[in-house]
């Protein structure tokens, strides 16, 4: 007999999805990337929890002097995939949910990074509680009910956002160094009061191993290059255009360590814009300046 488990859970919705399905029907092409990216996504689904492993967290020195076995989801997470959401959950009990959280906000940011470079957004919200998550894809409970609420109410940009009950579990205030687990270097405290993260977030704190097989300006400027597409994807959809001008600010403000692995993207409104409305353009002209 099924009973309720605590669980972390995260309800993850995919932007835009059926819009893009729509393009692909005279596009052969983005047929093709669209059936990789589901291929992506459906190898994160129950049949592939072996995913859900400590790869992102363990080269994490806070994890490590923490012990690394606290820190395995693999064989406590359960994922489902359907329509254009995604949900994610992982048994867990309250003594070990910071290790638990580490990993999964760890993984969920590798995967949005994964989508944002083949074009695709994400927003979400990630919550704990009472929820029962099957191999075979029920899912039930209040948990699921309060993350789903919160990601279609609150989140609004591309980014997953954490519910009070679950920052209220987590190690905050953050007193000493010694105390931090690694999901304190993804989550941010964004300027309408949400706490959570984004999809790029993975390249900042992952930068110096993902720079180790020379991708990370290469990753970067995929992205780059999809977010100033989106910005001029259309003049008559400014709810679209709001969620790629939120991630352009985020992607501007990344700390990345190396110089010239990031470029900028440039602002239509700045005064040597030479009066354009396309953001293309501008990139063009300023990277020809600099060369």
């Amino acid at each position: 007999m099924e009973s309720y488990e605590n669980r972390l859970v995260a309800f993850i919705d995919i932007l835009g999805f059926k819009d893009l399905i729509k393009k692909s029907e005279n596009n052969p092409d983005q047929v093709n990337e669209l059936l990789e990216i589901l291929k992506y996504i459906k190898a994160w689904d129950t049949q592939g929890q072996n995913k859900w492993d400590i790869k992102v967290i363990a080269v994490e020195e806070d994890a490590q002097r923490k012990g690394l076995e606290k820190f395995d989801i693999s064989g406590i997470t359960a994922c489902t995939c359907f329509s254009d959401s995604i949900v994610v959950s992982v048994q867990c009990e309250n003594e070990l949910i910071n290790e638990k959280a580490s990993t999964l906000i760890g993984n969920l940011s590798k995967i949005g990074a994964k989508l944002l470079q083949a074009g695709i957004l994400i927003r979400g919200a990630m919550t704990v509680g009472n929820l029962i998550h099957t191999n075979d894809g029920i899912i039930m409970g209040p948990a699921i009910i309060e993350a789903y609420l919160l990601e279609s109410n609150y989140a609004k940009n591309p980014r997953i956002i954490l519910s009070d009950k679950l920052i209220g579990k987590l190690n905050y205030p953050l007193k000493r160094k010694s105390d931090r687990y690694p999901y304190h270097q993804y989550i941010n405290r964004f300027k309408d009061g949400c706490a959570g993260f984004h999809q790029m977030q993975f390249f900042q704190v992952m930068q110096s191993e993902v720079n180790e097989q020379n991708k990370l300006k290469y990753d970067l400027d995929v992205i780059r290059k999809r977010l100033i597409d989106g910005l001029d994807m259309s003049f008559s959809k400014p709810e679209v255009f709001l969620k790629y001008r939120w991630l352009m600010n985020q992607y501007n403000e990344l700390i990345i360590n190396e110089d010239d692995v990031k470029k900028p993207i440039y602002d239509v409104n700045l005064a040597d814009s030479h009066l354009n409305i396309h953001y293309l353009p501008i990139d063009q002209l300023r990277n020809k300046e600099e060369t």
